[in-house]
């Protein structure tokens, strides 16, 4: 009766990683579904007379998707909180792309997004 025991709640722990080993591989698939399409970025800033920058997002194959003006900001593409401001703002515009399927233009995602902050932990790692 005792090994009995023994087994049944062997079985049972062997069944629950079974169980659990396919959830997180079904979740990983899902993951690869719900992702973003990639894109790229450029940021447009006149050194002559800085106040402001025209920020434009596009897909891979270089089909415009986005475009902000912001007016007296200057971007620095050179700091790391402004990529990964842009990172997320590219993430965003693409996935409203792909749900209207038109470009946006004099849109305000990314001032909006500066405003309203960005979790860096999502976005730092990922290159443009």
């Amino acid at each position: 009766m005792k090994n009995f025991r023994i087994i049944k709640s062997g079985i049972l722990l062997i069944a629950l990683f079974v169980a659990n080993v396919s959830q997180a591989f079904a979740f990983d698939e899902q993951l690869k579904i719900t992702s973003p399409p990639k894109g790229y970025w450029t940021v447009e800033t006149n050194t002559k007379k800085p106040g402001g920058s025209i920020i434009r997002f596009y897909t891979e194959d270089s089909k415009l998707v986005y475009e902000e003006h912001l007016r007296k900001i200057s971007l620095d593409v050179d700091r790391p909180k402004t990529v990964v401001l842009l990172n997320a703002a590219l993430d965003e515009a693409m996935i409203n792309f792909g749900i209207s399927g038109t470009a946006i233009k004099n849109g305000n995602l990314v001032a909006e997004l500066k405003r309203r902050g960005v979790d860096e932990q999502l976005y730092t790692g990922r290159k443009n």
